[in-house]
């Protein structure tokens, strides 16, 4: 079924925005859409705000203590446009849509859930360099601990912070940290879950500093960061060269393990999983592993079947899977090629080829199935264990210059169809539409920020 959009100033009320701090504002839209609604939300100074908020359960919501009991899913769907700087929200609650819902820096801003999916994250570059953001959000829907159960806050989705920086570029996180790293100066900025929901007021991220690059951080366990390592043999203000390796920091901005920052040249592409992290290098891959305090690292050769040109360019994991997957690709005299998606075996550092060519790619919310769609809009699902094709099912109508962006609610899939302007919700288990919403223009990357929510 199609839901409607709604436009009325009421539901906008329950949204958001204003930047906090003494940043610039974001360029104005030259044209915003029809349906544009920037709506001013306080950005919550302390946090005791939402115990006063009209819209958590009153005292007669519980029969036992007046609270009401967090349900299992209840959130907002953000979803940013290719062409426009203006970003939708879709209310789960009442199945309804702002167009337009609020500005961020740039069109083809990618968004992002973290943190136990109460925040969004929307990494934005250009139209210039200065006014490239990095925008955060407070999703306002979240559970808090009460006795043997946990109760329900709903709140506006608020804009708690801009940051100025140019060229942010990778963005990776865990249950405690995000990190963004951007490209500029080579700062890391780290964003932490109790930081941002205790002390809003005047929140400031912590930054690492590695030097100018094209480079990665992930965050580790034990507020350790793994970072990229600059390229000596670039000059020292180059940010689009790619780094030589990885080293390990803590929070203050110390090295705890360096034997691995000259282990990956032309390092790009980098994600965390069960079995450690890897990053793609020329050549091969670099798996960095933890244990506790300790690290050590291996690089994996690549094999003997890719392209002797080509090299790992992305890398997908997973917390909850042992395997990795990986995209090979390469130049020619008429661009760059692919040289199929792989499934990457740490243990025994062997490459499986699963398919040729890919579009946009995912692990599943428990790492228990790895999804690809290709230009076509055909998802095809991938047991993770062995590489194998479990099922396929055209999701969304070939056209358009835009493959669909997904994310996950429960057994459910959220796919962008931007050739027709809509967001879908598909059952896993049948692959039959559950829910389609009407948000316009070219929807380019979404995150579903609320209960049952995981970060991505």
């Amino acid at each position: 079924m199609k839901f409607p959009i709604a436009l009325a100033a009421i539901l906008a009320a329950a949204f958001l925005v204003v930047a906090c701090g003494d940043d610039p504002e974001p360029p104005a839209a030259t044209e915003p859409p029809a349906a544009a609604r920037e709506v001013v939300e306080d950005d919550h100074t302390d946090g005791d705000d939402h115990a006063d908020e009209d819209d958590h359960a009153d005292e007669d919501d519980h029969e036992d203590d007046g609270h009401m009991v967090a349900p299992a899913e209840a959130g907002r769907i953000i979803v940013t446009d290719a062409t426009s700087p203006y970003a939708s929200v879709i209310e789960l609650g009442s199945n309804l849509v702002v167009q337009g819902a609020f500005e961020v820096a740039a069109p083809n801003a990618r968004v992002f859930s973290g943190l136990g999916g109460r925040y969004a994250f929307v990494v934005a570059r250009g139209p210039e360099d200065a006014d490239d953001r990095i925008h955060v959000f407070d999703g306002g829907i979240y559970s808090v601990p009460h006795g043997d159960h946990e109760d329900l806050v709903t709140g506006p989705l608020t804009r708690l912070l801009d940051v100025a920086e140019e060229r942010p570029t990778y963005y990776s996180a865990n249950d405690e940290w995000v990190a963004v790293f951007s490209d500029s100066r080579g700062w890391v900025f780290l964003f932490d879950k109790e930081g941002l929901g205790s002390g809003r007021d005047g929140y400031e991220p912590v930054v690492l500093e590695t030097g100018p690059q094209h480079g990665a951080a992930v965050a580790a366990e034990g507020d350790l960061f793994i970072v990229s390592t600059k390229n000596p043999d670039f000059p020292e203000n180059s940010d689009d060269s790619l780094p030589v390796g990885v080293e390990v920091r803590d929070v203050a901005d110390n090295v705890v393990y360096d034997d691995s920052n000259r282990s990956c040249p032309g390092l790009h592409g980098e994600a965390h999983g069960a079995a450690g992290a890897l990053f793609g290098c020329i050549g091969g891959v670099l798996l960095l592993q933890q244990d506790g305090p300790t690290f050590s690292h291996v690089f994996i050769q690549n094999p003997d079947e890719m392209l002797e040109n080509a090299r790992v360019g992305t890398v997908y994991g997973h917390a909850e899977a042992s395997a990795f997957f990986v995209t090979a690709s390469y130049r020619s005299d008429e661009g760059w090629g692919q040289d199929g998606l792989w499934l990457v075996n740490p243990d025994t550092g062997a490459f499986t080829r699963v398919m040729d060519e890919s579009a946009t790619a995912s692990f599943g919310p428990e790492g228990e199935r790895f999804f690809v769609f290709t230009d076509g809009g055909v998802l095809h699902v991938f047991d993770p264990h062995t590489g194998e094709l479990v099922t396929k099912a055209a999701l969304i109508g070939p056209g358009g210059d835009l493959p669909p962006a997904m994310t996950f609610i429960g057994e459910d899939i959220l796919i962008t169809d931007p050739a027709n302007g809509l967001v879908k919700r598909v059952s896993l288990d049948t692959f039959s539409t559950v829910a389609e919403w009407e948000v316009g223009g070219t929807p380019a990357s979404l995150a579903y920020v609320g209960m049952g929510a995981a970060s991505h």
